[in-house]
């Protein structure tokens, strides 16, 4: 593991775990945390907001969908996918990398997980 994010409501705490790992770990103290693996940490007078807006922006991007309309559920309940119910082929190597981040989307969106449990069955022969 290459990153460690120490948080806590005690500043004399934090500087013991702090003391007591920076003897087996080059540490650097980043102060106030902004970004952390493509997540947006947020600060609100409430608590703490995690964020991966510019994430799937990316993604919009990368996938040339930014032209796509956003809906409230994006997978009718009844629809039946099987192997057999293929339309049209894709390429497997963007299909995997598509539905990989997907899945790391998920820690903030845990709404899309029924969604990309169930694309991710196709994983082998999109």
């Amino acid at each position: 593991m290459d990153d460690l994010v120490i948080r806590g409501k005690n500043v004399a705490d934090i500087n013991k775990v702090k003391s007591l790992l920076s003897g087996r770990f080059k540490m650097k103290d980043m102060h106030e945390l902004h970004y952390f693996l493509n997540i947006e940490v947020i600060r609100t007078p409430v608590g703490i907001m995690l964020s991966q807006r510019h994430y799937i922006l990316n993604l919009l991007y990368k996938f040339d969908m930014t032209e796509c309309k956003p809906v409230s559920t994006p997978l009718d309940q009844n629809l039946k996918l099987d192997a057999a119910s293929r339309t049209e082929e894709c390429e497997p190597t963007q299909y995997r990398h598509l539905i990989s981040s997907l899945i790391y989307l998920t820690i903030t969106q845990p709404d899309l997980s029924y969604l990309v449990g169930l694309l991710s069955q196709f994983m082998q022969n999109p």
